[in-house]
């Protein structure tokens, strides 16, 4: 076996191993966005994401009026 086929061999090697880390990463986060955002625990991904954007503006909204009512009593 040559130098390159060798280098070769490596290299796709290092990047199957790259892909498979990506994706049970990608596997793991996404499962945690499912135990984060109510209602997503069964949902596809296109609907996990549209509620977790409605989520996040939900909890901006709370972050908001909390903010507001600490700042009329002084808090």
């Amino acid at each position: 076996m040559n130098q390159r086929t060798q280098r070769t061999r490596m290299y796709r090697l290092v990047l199957r191993k790259k892909v498979k880390l990506v994706k049970v990463s990608m596997h793991r986060n996404l499962c945690t966005l499912r135990r984060i955002v109510p209602g997503c625990e069964e949902a596809d991904l296109e609907t996990m994401f549209q509620r977790s954007i409605e989520h996040i503006i939900k909890l901006k909204s709370l972050v908001y009026a909390l903010r507001s009512l600490a700042n009329s009593y002084g808090v």
